[in-house]
């Protein structure tokens, strides 16, 4: 409906190869292949924020060769996240392109949380649960890996034609940011696996393996459904030992593998888990910790304690 759309948001970004010899031409190929690129990373974000964007191309400038793009971020009363990130997509993509994303947080943060933008919001909202809101859109765009492939096809194409020397981005009037040829490298991810380990997240197990040999176990993890191997020999053991009582809603805590396979075009073909240690069991609402977890927590637990640093540093606070 009409009245549920609100003001649509125009930024520009601006993309600048720079070449070695002064020319303001590139190979067509190169240069559409590059640009796929680049809209499927603008795409990917306007996804994972939930933002319906649009984007338009304008006419080529010279000066090595510049590529710029208006952005209009389309919103409805209904996106209310949209509404906070609305004047940062450019500089999110800019960060993402220039290597600036995850050391820039606090700065995309603040632009999203700025006090002007929640007075006008025609959602009646806490500003916390904002926050929290805000907070998670942001951690899925840390959290997706297709966003880093992206960028690394991009580069990897840019590294391949020599011709580039440089490329500058800049956001509506802002500096331009230069990355340099010998840079491409720190973007391009090798291989087409990704490795991340998860500490201290939880699995509901669905069936486990009470029998000796390479079996999966099931469970549900971020509320999907996944097949496991289970790395804890200890807790193996003690499952086939029939030491643990499986029933409904059983869970443990664990350390958890994840390894993803991608395709050329970043997208996920293949996913495994496998469980490393295993900390506690959840049965019943009884938790029972495992070797593994009475070692972390022993730990954790002489990592608090004073050491004589400290007490000789508290005696010279007190002379």
């Amino acid at each position: 409906m009409e009245e549920d759309r609100l003001e649509d948001i125009k930024q520009n970004f601006q993309i600048h190869y720079y070449f070695d010899d002064n020319s303001h031409s590139m190979n067509a190929f190169v240069r559409n292949a590059m640009e796929k690129d680049l809209l499927k990373l603008i795409s990917e974000v306007g996804r994972t924020l939930n933002i319906n964007m649009q984007i338009n191309s304008e006419v080529k400038k010279e000066g090595g060769l510049i590529d710029a793009f208006n952005l209009t971020i389309v919103l409805s009363v209904g996106s209310a996240v949209a509404i906070y990130f609305r004047t940062s997509i450019n500089q999110i993509i800019t960060y993402y392109f220039t290597g600036g994303f995850y050391k820039n947080k606090d700065i995309i943060l603040n632009n999203a949380l700025k006090e002007e933008e929640l007075k006008r919001s025609k959602i009646q909202t806490e500003k916390a649960e904002l926050e929290s809101r805000i907070l998670k859109e942001y951690n899925a765009l840390e959290a997706n890996h297709k966003l880093n492939r992206n960028i690394s096809n991009f580069y990897k194409k840019a590294e391949n034609y020599e011709k580039i020397k440089k490329i500058g981005y800049q956001f509506n009037n802002s500096n331009e940011l230069c990355i340099e040829r010998n840079q491409f490298k720190s973007f391009i991810i090798d291989g087409n696996k990704d490795m991340e380990v998860v500490e201290d997240t939880d699995i509901e197990i669905i069936s486990p393996v009470l029998k000796e040999g390479k079996y999966k176990w099931r469970g549900i993890y971020n509320g999907e459904k996944i097949d496991f191997s289970m790395g804890d020999s200890g807790f193996k053991n003690a499952v086939i030992g029939q030491e643990y009582n499986f029933i409904n809603g059983t869970t443990i805590n664990c350390q958890l593998e994840i390894s993803r396979t991608f395709d050329d075009y970043g997208e996920e073909i293949k996913t495994l888990y496998r469980v490393k240690k295993v900390y506690g069991i959840k049965t019943n609402d009884i938790i029972t910790t495992t070797k593994f977890g009475q070692k972390r927590r022993k730990q954790k637990e002489e990592s608090l304690e004073p050491t004589l640093f400290d007490f000789a540093e508290d005696s010279k606070e007190q002379q």
